[in-house]
């Protein structure tokens, strides 16, 4: 028996790591800037192969009346059938790489009860179940043939929850860098390289931090646990540390936060509010700022509301129209007495919002080498999410973080019973179901933190 197991071991000592098809889509005017950042991943032993496609040549390739966003999810489909695409890196913010906004009947008569959100599990969720083309867009009466990956709930308790009959779940890894012009891809690229052969170079076990922080809601149980499942037997992929709001000892407060950081944890987990500048009472980015340039970055995946904004939230902010239109938004005291006009796929500068986790991800020194964060307002069935992030990791060491949260969305999908939730008289069931979907991994999904 001890022999078998000796060469099990042995075996799968012996296993290469998984080995992933990248697809990087870029516009025309950031190409060169890739140059060295596609030579570097052809020659690592995690890429099968690494290829650079053109956003405008996709648009134009894709015979289709459909708009930008439809016709780049068509090409990278076509990757996939082709078994060219296990993992997808969109190079661009709002203004550069076409945004797909999902629709949620949203209460709030000044904007006729709708609301859009950014969501790259368009371009994740490629097929349905049979692998023909989803375009997130079933439903087409009207209105709704320019509303994609509709979640009806709030106001509209007839119709299903999921409105468009959206897959759901990722065919594929999906992250995005949220450059904003030639300088900044050659910033992020330039910092992911050294960030990966650092995590190679480094002796020390890798560190998962979790920081929770109070005020939000009573989550101890559910950190707890969350340390526990994180903790398994040895030879454990990462040592495991708390900053918590129920432990005086180790508090989540910035000081304990910063301190943390200059160790260089691996991973950080948050649990707490958010806003677009932080996370409450523990980091702001000066918090990210190293004291030194061979600080390791992490990986950062916060679960409060709105800490990766990253594009414009029509119709309640300015936002340019599906047609052109310019709209000041109802924050601005514009009300739509109709069916508010989608927005379109991307979005002039001054529209654009920000973020800290744009600016971790941008900045050259600290910062973050992959942010995973919520685009708007998150609830606390977000906690799945990250459980199932924390699970795949721990599980699936070898894999890499777009691996991790392909793997959360679909646990995601299956632990709050998406394909069988209703609605009920409230507006919490369809906030369940949309969650996964206004979540961004902000990063090279094809990075190994472990």
């Amino acid at each position: 028996m001890m022999l078998a197991v000796l060469a099990l071991q042995t075996m799968l000592a012996l296993t290469p790591p998984p080995r992933e098809n990248l697809l990087i889509v870029a516009p025309a005017s950031c190409a060169a800037s890739l140059d060295a950042f596609v030579a570097f991943k052809r020659t690592q032993p995690n890429i099968a192969s690494c290829r650079l496609l053109i956003l405008e040549d996709a648009l134009q390739a894709t015979e289709s009346s459909a708009d930008a966003a439809e016709k780049l999810k068509r090409a990278v489909y076509a990757h996939w059938k082709a078994g060219s695409c296990d993992a997808l890196l969109l190079v661009g913010d709002c203004t550069l790489m076409p945004f797909r906004y999902m629709m949620l009947d949203r209460r709030d008569s000044n904007a006729f009860n709708t609301a859009f959100y950014p969501s790259d599990l368009y371009y994740a969720d490629l097929a349905r179940a049979d692998g023909t083309f989803d375009d997130w867009n079933s439903a087409r009466d009207g209105t709704q043939a320019g509303y994609f990956g509709e979640v009806h709930g709030e106001t509209d308790k007839q119709s299903p929850i999921n409105f468009d009959a959206i897959s759901y779940l990722p065919e594929i890894a999906v992250g995005r860098w949220p450059a904003r012009d030639a300088k900044e891809v050659s910033t992020i690229a330039a910092k992911s390289m050294e960030t990966e052969i650092a995590w190679k170079q480094a002796r020390a076990k890798p560190e998962l931090l979790v920081v929770a922080v109070g005020g939000w809601i009573d989550n101890q149980a559910a950190i707890k646990k969350l340390a526990r499942v994180a903790t398994p037997t040895d030879p454990a992929p990462w040592s495991v540390r708390c900053l918590s709001f129920f432990d005086a000892q180790t508090p989540a407060t910035e000081p304990n936060l910063r301190a943390a950081l200059a160790t260089s944890p691996r991973i950080v987990c948050h649990t707490g509010h958010g806003s677009p500048h932080g996370w409450e009472q523990c980091l702001n980015i000066e918090t990210l700022t190293p004291t030194k340039d061979t600080q390791a970055i992490p990986v950062l995946f916060s679960i409060g509301c709105s800490t990766a904004e990253v594009a414009p939230q029509p119709p309640y902010a300015a936002y340019l129209d599906a047609f052109g239109v310019a709209h000041k938004g109802t924050n601005a005291g514009e009300i739509f007495t109709a069916p508010p006009p989608p927005p379109h796929v991307l979005q002039p500068s001054e529209f654009d919002a920000n973020s800290l986790s744009e600016d971790a991800i941008r900045m050259r020194r600290g910062g973050a080498a992959c942010v995973i964060g919520c685009v708007t307002g998150a609830q606390p069935c977000a906690q799945t999410l990250l459980n199932g992030f924390v699970e795949a990791a721990r599980t699936r060491s070898e894999d890499s973080v777009g691996v991790w949260w392909k793997a959360a969305i679909t646990h995601y999908h299956n632990a709050e019973h998406l394909s069988t939730l209703k609605s009920d008289s409230g507006w919490y069931p369809p906030s369940i179901f949309f969650q996964a979907m206004k979540f961004i991994l902000l990063g090279d999904p094809t990075l190994h933190p472990l």
